[in-house]
Order: C-alpha cells, then structure tokens, then sequence
C-alpha cells in the first residue's frame, strides 16, 4: 500500500468511517486525483454566489466553503484557554527573576542618544508602526542624520523617501509600508499636532490614545503596535502620567506567543494549523487576543504574590517576554561530535573543529538552551560565549520559565506561534482567489 492509500485509510479510521469494499479496485493515482481535486475544490476555491465577508469595514467575497467554516468555528475547534495555576507559576518565576537580576530585566533597550522627548515621540510614532522584521538600525540615531525627515508634512507627501531613509524599501509588501507612513503623517497633520501632543490631545488617556490609533484607517497601528507604542512613550519618559495605563496589554508578538504556549499558560485542544489552513487570519487574531488575556492573568497574579516586584501595568512584562523568546527560545544550540567521540554544544552550526583536540567537528543536532543543563553549555573563561547583553548571558544559561515549562522533562512541548498571511497585499489571501472549472491560484512567493 502506497503513502498515499495508508494517509486516506488513516483520515478515514480516525472519522470512524469504514472505506467502502470496492476503493482497493482503484489505483493509488485514481483515488489522489479524486481526494485532491475535492480537498482542493473545498479548500482553497471559490465560487459566485458563495457569499461575502467583512474586513476593515470592505465586503469580500468567501475564500472558500471552509474559509466560511473557519471563520464560524475556528475558536471552537482551537479552544484555546488560560490556565490560571500556570499563569501563578508564571508569575513566581517573574517575582523570583525581578529579586535576583533587579526591575531592569523589565527595561526597553531603545537607545536614545540624548534626544529630547519631542523627538523620541516623533521617531517612535513613525517607526512603531513599521514591521521591521529584524532589528533594525538605531531609528534615534536616524534622527541625527537629517530630523527633516521626520516631519509629518515631508512624509504625506513623499513616503517614499521616508522609508528609503529608514532602509525599508528593500522588504516586503511595499504598498502596505507606503500607506503606513503616509496615513500616521496625516493623522497628525489633521489633529495639527506633533507625536509628541498625542497624549494631551487625548486627555492623557491611555485607552483613549489607543482607540485612536487602532481605529484611525490604515495608518498601521493595531491593537499589539499602539500597545507598544504606549509602553515606549511611558518607559522612555515622554508620557509619564497616563491614566489608565494599567489597562495596555501586552504587545503581542510571535514571541511572546510563543511563549505563552510553551509555559502552557495558554493551551488549545490541537496544535495550531499552518497558516496556509488560517485563511483571513482567524487563528492569528485569535491566538493574538487570548495570548494578551493569558499574560494579564499573569500579571494579576504577579500583584497578588508580591506588589513591590510586579510592573504597574501588563505591557511592562512585554519586553523581557520578547527578549526570551527572540534570545532564549530558539534552537541555537547545537550538540557536536569530533573525529575523536568527543561531544560538546555550541551556539549555531558553523563550527568546524573540536575546541578540545581540533580535529573536525560535525553538527548532530540542534536544541532548546533551556534543554540543555548550564554548566554543559558554550562558556569561555567561565561566561557564555554570547554578547553581553543577551539575556542567555544574563541569566547565566538558566531561563527564569525553567519551573514552568519545564523543558528537561517528557512534558515539555516546544509549541510553535502562529504564523499569519497578509490579508490584502500582493502576496495575500485576497490577491489568492481561485475559481472552481479553472484551478490555480494560490499565494506568490
């Protein structure tokens, strides 16, 4: 029996239906060509008359028949969860790591090179709003080059310029970027005020600074960048009596995702679907919100175990929550063997001789630093073999999560984040449509 035939025969045992007598007269090709065209036709085609749906306040027309079904279930069929006896868990160890290392595991890491605060909101709001997708250059240090570039009148009306500046042009979903920084000018330019007016405009009113960012049209700012936005403007100084900031969440990210997934702080019946299955992005908006919840359940606890360690408000959490799963929740060790058996673990996989007896050296495979005992990890002169501002180094090796996730032991799950496809673009869910009679389709890379 081919591949093929035991996965149909598997779909079928796990329904409980029984395959009819006569599927085995049919050839592995055949029974493909009919399960897939089906599978397809459900998928990932459309039809007229399947009906419409909603985005950003536009009608759009079903992706497909389970695109319908999607939208209509995917929380149940998800079911995700906070689980408050790991959120308090959660909470001891970020208790336990504020007393060892201090509040400034707590702090951002902008450099701010002496700007004035007028200046560091009128940098942050144009740059907040912008999907960087690495770390990007010193956005402060920018401003020194040419601070015109930063005025919102020069960005309405050249935003190409503006992301040319800011070395942008080279990634993706241009058109998107381009809007972002033309639309956030003209908000400010309609409300005539500076970046760094926004608060006073609002009344000082986290909330209502936050509404307003969110429900301004296409100026890039979402719930997880506005909350993030807020939390900068407080910690760098520039806003630092805002009403209502306890209620900012956490600015949600694949990180910190991640992370609530792995501590299990935030659970789901079944592991979340690719994003090729997550048509219009349910399950990310989804994740994204019950992820928010789950750390605001830690926080709560964190002020009932100890007020004087825990942060005035969620989004002060966010930080190191990034920072650990940027830096510490990722497969960057990896365990090697020499010509001469001798094993060791480095960081990453490029290194080419034993440090014990120089003879070459080959990768086996890659782990979790949290997997790995510390002391057994790459150290030099006794320290970490990393930067020193890395929180691996920092934390000498052993994650402040270590008691709630657990990762040295058979429990341990390392849950991947959701991944989300852009709704509009050019590489999107709404540039992807496919008719039923006609094939293709699909996204373009």
């Amino acid at each position: 029996m081919g591949n093929f035939m035991k996965f149909i025969k598997e779909i079928n045992q796990r329904m409980g239906i029984p395959l009819p007598s006569s599927w085995t007269n049919l050839t592995e090709i055949q029974i493909s060509q009919r399960f897939l065209e089906k599978l397809n036709e459900y998928f990932f085609q459309t039809y007229e008359g399947i009906g419409i749906t909603t985005f950003n306040g536009n009608e759009l027309q079903y992706f497909s028949e389970f695109h319908k079904f999607w939208k209509a279930h995917h929380k149940e069929i998800l079911n995700a969860r906070v689980d408050r006896k790991q959120a308090k868990l959660a909470a001891q160890s970020l208790s336990d790591g504020v007393k060892k290392y201090g509040k400034e595991i707590l702090g951002i890491t902008h450099q701010t090179l002496g700007l004035s605060p007028q200046s560091i909101a009128q940098v942050r709001f144009f740059t907040a709003n912008q999907d960087f997708r690495e770390p990007p250059e010193n956005q402060f240090e920018k401003y020194f080059a040419d601070p015109t570039k930063f005025d919102a009148q020069e960005i309405a009306t050249a935003p190409e310029d503006f992301l040319k500046f800011l070395g942008l042009t080279r990634l993706s979903q241009t058109d998107k970027r381009l809007d972002f920084a033309r639309n956030s000018a003209r908000f400010l330019i309609e409300n005539n005020i500076l970046a760094f007016n926004i608060a006073e405009h609002f009344n000082n009113d986290a909330v209502r600074i936050r509404e307003s960012l969110v429900n301004s049209p296409n100026i890039g700012y979402g719930l997880k960048k506005a909350n993030m936005f807020i939390r900068d403007m407080v910690e760098l100084g520039v806003w630092p009596n805002l009403l209502n900031f306890d209620r900012i969440d956490v600015a949600s990210d694949i990180n910190t995702m991640k992370l609530a997934l792995r501590t299990r702080i935030l659970q789901t019946d079944i592991p979340l679907l690719s994003s090729f299955l997550d048509i219009f992005c349910y399950q990310y908006s989804y994740i994204d919100e019950m992820s928010a919840n789950a750390w605001r359940t830690v926080w709560e606890e964190w002020k009932k175990l100890d007020l004087s360690t825990a942060p005035s408000s969620p989004c002060q959490m966010d930080f190191l929550l990034y920072r650990i799963g940027r830096e510490y929740c990722k497969y960057n060790v990896v365990q090697y063997e020499c010509e001469n058996r001798h094993t060791f673990y480095h960081f990453g996989a490029r290194l080419k001789k034993c440090p014990i007896c120089r003879t070459p050296a080959h990768a086996k495979k890659s782990f979790l630093p949290c997997q790995i005992e510390s002391l057994q990890l790459p150290r030099e002169n006794g320290k970490l073999l990393l930067k020193e501002n890395n929180l691996l180094r920092i934390f000498d090796g052993t994650c402040i999560f270590e008691k709630v996730c657990k990762p040295k032991t058979g429990k341990f799950r390392a849950l991947n984040p959701p991944k989300s496809i852009s709704i509009k673009g050019q590489t999107s869910w709404t540039n992807s449509y496919a008719y039923r009679e006609k094939g293709g389709g699909g996204m373009m890379g």
